[in-house]
């Protein structure tokens, strides 16, 4: 019997069922096109879908949905093993970066997570 409980305290306890925050917070806003994410302030975090469209050099692509395009930073490791053309529909995540300096304007996402939808 104690065996039996022990067992189910140790799940109780070990289910990610209380894990994460709930309440409130003053989470920055998110932007959901590249219009908004053109306009928003350094380190928003954005969510875009639509095409890589070009490699521009090194890390640096052109990233085009339904509202404009935007210069897209994509390193390497978030690729991975994933082979995107510019016919695939992808959802990019990251965070508007370049905005600190404005004599040297450079406004772009930085790409954390890629996923290739069709």
């Amino acid at each position: 019997m104690r065996f039996l409980l022990t067992c189910c305290m140790l799940v109780l306890l070990a289910s990610p069922v209380w894990a994460g925050f709930r309440g409130p917070g003053t989470a920055m806003t998110q932007a959901a096109t590249v219009t908004a994410a053109a306009e928003a302030p350094e380190g928003t975090t954005c969510v875009l879908t639509g095409n890589i469209t070009e490699h521009l050099g090194r890390d640096r692509y052109m990233f085009k949905d339904g509202s404009g395009s935007m210069a897209v930073n994509i390193p390497p490791h978030v690729f991975g093993t994933l082979e995107v053309t510019p016919a695939n529909t992808v959802r990019i995540t990251g965070e508007i970066r370049g905005k600190r300096h404005p004599e040297r304007p450079d406004a772009h996402v930085g790409v954390r997570y890629l996923e290739v939808l069709e």
